[in-house]
């Protein structure tokens, strides 16, 4: 049986972090490493932890430098065959969520990444996915199963980015061609969209590290994909406003309202 690392890594969350922790003791696999990294919070986190210690494998309550330097500590610390990070706030979509993709035919491969849920909607992971597509969006390490051995070949998180260094890893290794891709059609988490890099407030400083994580992994052709990129940009500006392009987003406002209903 594959054993899966569960990484939380929390800061003044203890709200959020007992509900992650809850949906992590609540899986149905049996095979769980869990670790938890709490930055040395003082809101109370550190009780909750206490509380369900007896169901955490490794936790640690220290200052630490930032968000990378947290999960960097628990690859550190990490035993299991697959990695996944479920931050605090972040939580599983079922007690069967692990269960049910470790047991999917198309869990294999060295980066297994699911779908997740927010709010009233869900986002849904193309099946292929090539270097042209980390300058238009990244993956949800909060939805990715990460193989031991990525780790161990391509080292950890680089801590000089503060926002944007899961997008520079995911592109690391996807321009490296050594890695297995394999998307699970199931919404593996239910996404807390507080996190950092959804703060409008970091959004200049997220702009700057996208644009340095390409720089540094696309070389020479950094201007051909950013070319590709306004093209493309274009394109779907042109196509919404068509009859076509108005009347779908009609239509998809009002689902979107029914829905909320």
């Amino acid at each position: 049986m594959l054993s899966i690392s569960i990484i939380t890594i929390n800061y003044n969350n203890a709200e959020g972090l007992q509900k992650t922790i809850q949906s992590v003791v609540e899986q149905t696999y049996n095979n769980i490493e869990y670790i938890l990294i709490d930055g040395g919070s003082t809101d109370g986190s550190v009780e909750v932890i206490k509380t369900y210690q007896n169901s955490i494998t490794k936790w640690v309550s220290e200052k630490d430098n930032g968000i990378y330097n947290a999960m960097n500590k628990g690859i550190a610390r990490a035993t299991g065959n697959y990695l996944l990070f479920l931050n605090s706030g972040d939580i599983f979509t079922s007690k069967n969520t692990v269960q049910d993709c470790v047991s999917n035919h198309n869990f294999k491969g060295d980066i297994i990444y699911g779908d997740y849920q927010f709010k009233n909607r869900e986002k849904i992971y193309p099946d292929v996915i090539s270097p042209y597509y980390f300058v238009k969006s990244s993956l949800p390490h909060q939805s990715t199963f990460f193989h031991q051995s990525v780790f161990e070949k391509m080292g950890s998180f680089d801590e000089t980015y503060k926002i944007s260094a899961d997008r520079a890893f995911y592109l690391k290794c996807c321009v490296s061609n050594i890695f297995t891709w394999q998307h699970i059609k199931y919404p593996v988490t239910l996404f807390d969209l507080e996190g950092l890099s959804n703060n409008p407030n970091h959004f200049k400083k997220k702009q700057e590290e996208d644009e340095r994580l390409w720089k540094e992994n696309f070389g020479v052709f950094y201007d051909d994909y950013k070319k590709m990129l306004a093209q493309e940009q274009e394109i779907n500006r042109l196509k919404k406003a068509t009859i076509n392009g108005i009347t779908n987003r009609f239509f998809k406002k009002i689902k979107s309202l029914w829905k909320i209903r």
